[in-house]
């Protein structure tokens, strides 16, 4: 059966720092460090608050910073990331997929990208937006946004291409 589907979209700043949020905590690393980080801030604030004395300097500091690394991490980066990504024509243009059985091809009107199948890792389905992993170059996922779908049935038809096409 020689099935292809094709979507367009615009990506938004907002696609990149969501996308952005999605591929960190993807990461079994960052998931193993956010609960470091929770178990440490609570362990701290508890701590706190069976102590009868106020808090020294050292100890609010030891409050904050796992606050402040979870803020860098989830919300100044990926906006920051985002931004940089809107100010590339490149990134910021309307973004055509097409997907077939002999591959996925990613144009805009400024470049091409053709992936065969084998160069391909996975597909990552999230609430709004699919993330394509490619094997040689996994720190950089390709995004798709569900909205870019017309209709079920074109989401239904991209998501049989992926089963059949990527590697097990």
């Amino acid at each position: 059966m020689n099935q292809s589907v094709t979507v367009h979209y615009t990506p938004t700043q907002k696609d990149y720092s969501r996308v952005l949020r999605l591929f960190i905590f993807h990461f079994t690393g960052t998931r193993v460090s956010v609960l470091f980080l929770a178990v440490a801030f609570g362990l701290i604030v508890y701590s706190l608050a069976i102590k009868d004395a106020p808090p020294s300097v050292f100890e609010i500091i030891w409050v904050i910073l796992p606050l402040l690394i979870a803020a860098f991490m989830f919300i100044i980066q990926p906006s920051r990331y985002a931004r940089q990504a809107m100010a590339t024509k490149q990134l910021s243009a309307e973004t055509t997929w097409d997907v077939s059985n002999t591959g996925v091809e990613i144009c805009t009107q400024y470049d091409s990208t053709r992936l065969e199948w084998n160069s391909l890792d996975k597909l990552v389905a999230h609430k709004d937006y699919y993330l394509l992993l490619m094997k040689n170059n996994r720190n950089v996922p390709l995004f798709l946004p569900r909205r870019a779908f017309k209709n079920e049935e074109q989401q239904k038809v991209f998501l049989q291409l992926m089963a059949a096409n990527l590697p097990k």
